[in-house]
């Protein structure tokens, strides 16, 4: 397999030729599995792990550790099919959430994807609020986003789901497919180019492992089917794995995500998510409205006016109730770890002091 099937290209070979330069080779990781990688080189598929220089210069932080997706520089190991990886690659996009629970830390789900797939299933389950929290996360992440409307067969007036997904998609184009029966798929299929990395989010049984199996032409990805009374499936996707399709392209198949929590606070997901709320905003009388309670508010004026559905009122201003939260938390965690710090350091220079002394 060539690098250019793995998504190679003139840009990455520029940044790597330092690495290149000290002997190393280029490799992509197809799957991240606790503190070992399966990497893609051009010649072979090898099981690496990272040096201690990497986990230093992470510091706790995870999200510097390499993840499905990036490109590494690897020392091959001789007469073994394992590798030490040594560098991680600048990422040029990367699906990126917050942690579950109190956690505010980053968790990247992929990293360099060109088109992400927003799968959602267009049954009893179909959630508008759901759709936006994704392309929220699509849009933030750098990709292209695509919303997926699987299970079509199951749907009683497809062409009112669809106009109501495209409503809430707005710009981002909405595909309405059938894993079991093929349908759409052929223009789904059309929107991976050979050397793009693609991506499918969506929660469990929404039909994402059969999609793709559609797609490669191959029974790839486990499957189950899901319980009849609530439409619901269960995991059957534990790590993000890479798939090569057989006409061009990577897929990368998320395990099924029950949370979307959003992380990246200064990106421009809810400005195109909400694009009419932005232009609004402009016309507020208060620079830092936050569209609930003040005098002279566009968007609060167009709500009362009924020009805004209320139901895209609420999902956006509870969205922006979460960033306003995650940006203060954020500010507590950098003040706290600061704080931690400066008593390190502070312990650290009393004990020089004290050793100073006791050697006079």
């Amino acid at each position: 397999m060539s690098l250019t099937q793995l998504g190679w290209n003139p840009a990455r070979e520029e940044q790597f030729a330092p690495h290149r330069a000290k002997g190393f080779v280029p490799a992509r990781v197809a799957v991240e599995d606790k503190h070992y990688y399966r990497v893609w080189t051009a010649d072979a598929e090898l099981i690496a792990q990272i040096t201690g220089k990497i986990i230093h210069e992470a510091r706790g932080n995870h999200s510097k550790l390499p993840k499905v997706g990036d490109w590494v520089a690897v020392k091959i190991l001789p007469n073994e099919e394992k590798a030490a990886i040594h560098a991680v690659l600048p990422r040029t996009t990367q699906i990126t959430r917050k942690n579950s629970g109190r956690d505010t830390a980053a968790q990247v789900l992929a990293a360099n994807i060109e088109v992400i797939f927003l799968v959602h299933a267009a049954d009893i389950t179909f959630n508008a609020a759901r759709i936006e929290r994704m392309l929220v996360m699509a849009h933030d992440s750098g990709a292209r986003p695509v919303v997926v409307l699987n299970k079509i067969d199951l749907c009683e007036d497809l062409a009112a789901l669809v106009a109501e997904a495209q409503r809430i998609a707005a710009e981002v184009p909405v595909f309405p497919v059938c894993a079991i029966t093929g349908r759409g798929l052929k223009k789904l299929a059309a929107e991976i180019k050979p050397g793009d990395t693609v991506a499918f989010i969506g929660t469990s049984g929404v039909g994402k492992s059969s999609l793709i199996n559609r797609l490669a032409g191959d029974e790839l990805m486990p499957t189950l089917e899901v319980r009849e009374q609530d439409a619901k499936g269960r995991h059957t996707t534990t790590w993000r794995e890479m798939i090569f399709l057989p006409k061009g392209g990577v897929v990368i198949d998320t395990p099924g995500m029950r949370e979307f929590h959003l992380w990246d606070l200064a990106g421009p997901g809810t400005h195109e998510t909400f694009p009419e709320f932005e232009e609004l905003a402009l016309r507020c009388h208060f620079r830092d409205c936050t569209h609930t309670q003040e005098k002279d508010c566009a968007v609060l004026a167009e709500l009362q006016a009924g020009k805004i559905p209320r139901d895209r009122y609420e999902s956006f201003v509870k969205l922006q109730r979460e960033i306003a939260y995650l940006r203060e938390a954020g500010k507590r965690a950098n003040w706290q770890t600061r704080r931690k710090s400066d008593r390190v350091a502070h312990r650290a220079f009393n004990k020089a002091v004290t050793h100073h002394k006791s050697r006079r």
